[in-house]
This record gives structure tokens, C-alpha cells and sequence, in this order.
């Protein structure tokens, strides 16, 4: 407050909002494939530059009106398991796409379930689509195992349903897992009791036995406990 009364403000001392710092678009755009058992095609294909996410699920049966679980779609003529692949249009191409599709699927000849498909999301997707399978067998595209294009099916996009948790990124999951369980048992088997004082190896083994049972209790907790199904 100054000498004459009057309330006196330091510009330094006002605290101003933060702006928030502008980013850059993404020109996102979906696709959806049957690659085979969704496990590791989900995987491949979200390391390709562009990939923006790579979501497991059920799609492949235009009728569906209710959300189905990974034991029925097992046990169904009907269902695909699905890669739904969320993408930077401006980095990737869907020909692009597919071409990384292609290599990454996992299909078996003669299952539904774990079939080659591509589910166009619109016209646009359709046309590069049947263009993509035109032009590559012109081109005699074939994989080591002997898979072309022609073993991909093109359908009509239809309900996509994420599946439960577990499936979501499962190598990624997993591969610690069974590092941690297969360690785990080693030291309960004595392999580092070398390295251990006498008097605490009976306990360090007890420990890495114990331990080894929680986290395979854990894997087949997880299949009841995370096992939510949704429509995307």
C-alpha cells in the first residue's frame, strides 16, 4: 500500500495461468485384421513406425449382440480374433498397413477363429484393400511358409469387442514372468547356495519356492479377476 492510501500491485508478484502447451495432431485412423492367435500379431505390428496402439479382441460375426468370452469364442464356428491397430495416417499408409499385416499375421489354414482377414473400416480402406491383394499377387508376395495375400478374406467390418485384460499386451506380460518363475525356481532348488550363507539357505530356498507358486497362482488368478469384455 502506497503513502497516499492507494493499493499498489508488483506486476512480478501476479501469478499468470499456464498456458497449455500446443501439440502436434495426429492424423489418426483405425484399421481392424484377423491375424491368427492375436497374442504376438499385436505385438509385431505395434513396433512399425506409425502404430499408434494395437488392442486384442473378438470381431467376425455380424449378428453378435452381446459381448462374447475367450471360451466361446474357442468354441465358436463365428468369432476372429481381432487386431484392431490404431495408426498415424501421416506416417503410415493402410498399404503400408497392410503390408505389415501381412508379415506379422499368424493365420491357420481352414480356422475361423485364427484366419487371415482384413475388415475394411470404409470404402476408401475396401478399394486399397482388394487393390493391395491384387497387386501383390501380380507380384507373386509370398513368406517363407508359403503365405500370400490370397489367404486373407476380406469382410465387412463388424462389431469389434476388446478382449479381456490378460490377452492385452501379453508376451510383453508374460515374458518376465515366466524369466521371474523360472529364477525363482532355480534358487529353490539350491543352484545359488554358493553365493548364500549356510545358515540362511534352507530360508532363501523355502523363500524362492513360495514365491514361485504366488506368481503362478497369480497367472491363473488374473484369467478370472481381469476378464472384462467390451465393445470398442
Amino acid at each position: 500500500r502506497g503513502g497516499d492510501g492507494r493499493l499498489v500491485v508488483c506486476a512480478s508478484s501476479v501469478t499468470r495461468p499456464t498456458q497449455p502447451r500446443s501439440l502436434p495432431l495426429q492424423a489418426t485412423k483405425q484399421a481392424t485384421f484377423g491375424a491368427g492367435c492375436f497374442w504376438k500379431p499385436a505385438e509385431e505390428m505395434l513396433k512399425a513406425d506409425g502404430v499408434i496402439d494395437t488392442v486384442a479382441g473378438y470381431t467376425g460375426k455380424p449378428d453378435a449382440t452381446k459381448a462374447p468370452n475367450y471360451d466361446q469364442v474357442c468354441f465358436s464356428r463365428d468369432w476372429v480374433e481381432g487386431v484392431r491397430v490404431t495408426y498415424d495416417d501421416s506416417k503410415l499408409s493402410y498399404t503400408e498397413l497392410l503390408d505389415i499385416f501381412f508379415e506379422a499375421q499368424e493365420p491357420k489354414v481352414g480356422s475361423r477363429q485364427y484366419g487371415s482377414f482384413i475388415f475394411p473400416h470404409d470404402a476408401e480402406q475396401e478399394k486399397a484393400a482388394k487393390e493391395w491383394v491384387a497387386t501383390s499377387s501380380e507380384n507373386n508376395k509370398r513368406r517363407d511358409d508359403g503365405i500370400t495375400p490370397y489367404f486373407s478374406v476380406i469382410e465387412p467390418l463388424s462389431k469389434f469387442y476388446q478382449a479381456e485384460g490378460y490377452h492385452q499386451r501379453y508376451w510383453e506380460k508374460q515374458r518376465p514372468r515366466f524369466a521371474g518363475i523360472f529364477a525363482l525356481l532355480m534358487v529353490s532348488t539350491g543352484v545359488f547356495d554358493q553365493f548364500i550363507p549356510m545358515e540362511y539357505a534352507r530360508d532363501v530356498q523355502t523363500f524362492g519356492s513360495a514365491a514361485a507358486i504366488v506368481l503362478g497362482l497369480y497367472q491363473v488368478l488374473e484369467r478370472q479377476i481381469d476378464n472384462k469384455v467390451v465393445e470398442l
